[in-house]
C-alpha cells in the first residue's frame, strides 16, 4: 500500500465534476487518506478511491408503475370488467340542419 502524506496528488472521482480528475490530499486518518480537494473545481469531498460514476438505476414513473401492475393483472388471468357500450338514441342526436338547393 502506497503512503500518502498531506498536499500529495492523486486520482479520485469528484462528485461536483463528475469525472476522474487529480485531487490534493487534505485529510490523514491512521494512514489512510480520508478527504481530497479537487484540482479543478476546488470541491473537498471524501476520498472515494477513484470509485465512482457509476449510473443509478432509473426509478419508475407513476405511470410505468401503473402500466406494470395493469400488465401484471392481465398475465395472472384476472379478468378485467368491460366498460358497458353506451349507444346514442335518437333524441341525443343532434338535430340535421336543412341543405341549401342552389
Amino acid at each position: 500500500m502506497e503512503t500518502f502524506r498531506l498536499g500529495d496528488v492523486l486520482d479520485d472521482y469528484c462528485t461536483r465534476c463528475r469525472l476522474l480528475t487529480n485531487h490534493s490530499v487534505v485529510a490523514i486518518v491512521d494512514d489512510a487518506v480520508k478527504k481530497v480537494r479537487c484540482r479543478t473545481c476546488n470541491h473537498e469531498h471524501d476520498y472515494r478511491q477513484g470509485q465512482g460514476g457509476q449510473k443509478k438505476r432509473k426509478k419508475q414513473s407513476a405511470y410505468e408503475q401503473v402500466l406494470a401492475s395493469v400488465l401484471e393483472g392481465k398475465a395472472m388471468g384476472v379478468p378485467v370488467p368491460k366498460a358497458p357500450v353506451r349507444r346514442r338514441t335518437r333524441s341525443a342526436m343532434p338535430p340535421k340542419r336543412p341543405t341549401r338547393s342552389r
